[in-house]
């Protein structure tokens, strides 16, 4: 492997020089800011050093039996390598980014620019596949497995076992259970980093929009019930889901039981109605129709029945049921009304938790209950990362 160092203004300014040099095929080992030296000390200058190399003669991954302790050492090094690297890719992109910001591009640049989006990717992917093609110590990959059956994505699993390689690594007196907690560590310590907090003041009005059966009406009643039990409010309820006539009866149950009222409403012209029948209630919750989210008519349908009503805050309710490709899909066609709130339902009902936290990683959006059976109020507790990492963890790695 041919390796060289390159000192440049910026990260574009050093890929030209490295595909000049070294080719298309050039792989980028490291980046790191430094400061050159100046006329007798003064107007120093902070620079961008790059480490690149480019493979001289094929790899050869088979090991003889005699290399294993060296190979091992290599294997090590080469993880703290692709963790370090992976720590850089955030500062790389905001370099491309303050490029394109302070400097005029030219077609050029913005060809190299996109090139270089490019190549982040497949460095992370790279770091991907060392970390789960490579062997892996029994403790660490125990916890791997944990993690490919709970579902995260590879680029979630590789990030927090890229950091405990590093611990593990640098401490092989470890035992099993030192790992186990040092694991359960590292993913509260990347959910507490990922999860946006919802806001702290409360709306009046709260909507819950989503598609059929994940629960929507059983949820809305448990949140009712703590706010009548537990926080002294007065509640008030509305229905838009008059295509289920089942959905309209069992929240009219849920509000007989609570002793509180509800309005059905069917356009625009009946929400302002109902707003106005239950101005004197603490705070207002509003079921909507659990209809089939990739038909246009019927987000249309729920954008003009939500507009002009002032604040509402919007709660996407999902199932844990779904594959976590269905709730992006689900995401992406809610995102036109605007979603101030995730809930996850059905928690009772699967053993993979993995989509809570990709889910949490992949969008800006607070995650605030997880609802766990069919009991109201009482199934139904707010995300915390350590109730997450439970789920996620389990006993699967006691």
């Amino acid at each position: 492997m041919r390796l060289k160092t390159y000192t440049v203004n910026t990260l574009p300014e050093g890929m030209l020089q490295i595909k000049k040099d070294l080719g298309e095929d050039a792989l980028i080992l490291n980046t790191k800011k430094v400061k050159t030296r100046g006329f007798l000390g003064f107007f120093r200058k902070e620079k961008l050093e790059i480490i690149a190399a480019i493979e001289t003669k094929p790899m050869v991954r088979e090991r003889q039996p005699e290399q294993k302790v060296q190979g091992e050492g290599v294997r090590s090094s080469l993880v703290r390598e692709q963790v370090s690297l992976k720590d850089q890719l955030s500062e790389d992109r905001e370099m491309v980014m303050s490029a394109k910001v302070h400097h005029p591009q030219t077609k050029e640049d913005k060809h190299l620019t996109s090139e270089l989006m490019n190549e982040l990717k497949d460095l992370k992917k790279m770091m991907v596949q060392v970390i789960e093609e490579d062997r892996l110590p029994e403790a660490v990959q125990t916890i791997h497995t944990q993690f490919v059956r709970q579902e995260l994505t590879p680029e979630i699993r590789s990030e927090l076992l890229g950091k405990l390689m590093v611990m593990v690594s640098q401490n092989p007196e470890y035992t099993r259970q030192q790992v186990n907690h040092l694991a359960r560590n590292e993913v509260v310590k990347f959910i507490y980093a990922h999860q946006k907090m919802p806001e702290t003041k409360r709306s009046e009005i709260i909507c819950f929009v989503g598609p059929t059966g994940v629960g929507k009406t059983t949820t809305i009643a448990k949140i009712a019930a703590d706010y009548l039990l537990n926080e002294n409010k007065k509640v008030g309820l509305i229905t838009s889901d008059t295509y289920r006539i089942a959905a309209v009866e069992q929240l009219k149950t849920y509000a007989g039981i609570l002793n509180i009222p509800i309005q059905v409403v069917q356009t625009p012209a009946d929400m302002k109605q109902a707003m106005s029948a239950l101005n004197s209630c603490d705070v207002i919750l509003m079921d909507t129709a659990g209809r089939n989210y990739q038909q246009q008519q019927y987000m249309n349908e729920l954008e003009l029945l939500l507009s002009d009503q002032g604040k509402i805050q919007t709660n996407l309710v999902l199932s844990l049921t779904s594959k976590y490709g269905d709730m992006k899909k689900i995401i992406e066609s809610f995102q036109s009304v605007k979603i101030d709130q995730l809930i996850l339902t059905k928690r009772d009902e699967t053993s993979s938790f993995g989509a809570i936290v990709n889910v949490m990683y992949e969008y800006s959006i607070p995650l605030r209950y997880i609802t766990t059976g069919q009991n109201v109020p009482d199934d139904i507790v707010e995300v915390t990362p350590a109730l997450l990492t439970n789920f996620l963890l389990g006993d699967g790695l006691e």
